[in-house]
């Protein structure tokens, strides 16, 4: 008896194994191919749409960036000195360069933004002075921000 219960045991794991490795196997006519794109299946976005939600998240992200530049200029700490006042704020570029590269080994959609950061420099001889003079700048810093795709968007 035990030895007919291990011969039906046996049969139906060969039996199933067989069954899987038919399943595994690319339909008559093709070729296994690896590619890094996904597949082009119902919900699969293809690079051209994740692309055009990069330009998008760019526009937003440069948006936030001027939002941060118009509140650091209203944040401005006024230094008194013998010759003046002045004040410093962090302001970014309004060019910018937004690039999908190539994916990640694992396949993931990566992306990078450039802009420039700079630090203007208000001065005057009063405060009211200052406030109203042109910004000057005295720092300039090249940023590449990376970002992945990720459950259809961008992230951080």
């Amino acid at each position: 008896m035990r030895t007919t219960l291990l011969s039906i045991g046996l049969t139906v794991l060969i039996a199933a194994g067989s069954a899987m490795a038919e399943e595994a196997k690319p339909a008559a006519g093709h070729a296994a191919a690896k590619s890094s794109k996904p597949a082009k299946g119902k919900g699969a976005e293809t690079d051209e749409q994740i692309a055009d939600k990069l330009k998008e998240f760019c526009k937003k992200w440069m948006g936030f960036l001027e939002t941060r530049e118009r509140d650091n200029l209203k944040g401005i700490k006024w230094e008194t000195q013998p010759t003046g006042v002045s004040g410093h704020y962090v302001g970014y570029s309004k060019e910018y360069d937004c690039t999908m590269k190539d994916r990640s080994s694992n396949g993931t959609p990566v992306a990078t933004i450039e802009y420039k950061e700079y630090v203007y420099q208000k001065t005057g001889a009063s405060k009211v002075e200052a406030d109203q003079a042109e910004p000057s700048i005295i720092d300039a810093t090249e940023v590449t921000e990376i970002f992945r795709y990720s459950k259809g968007q961008w992230v951080y």
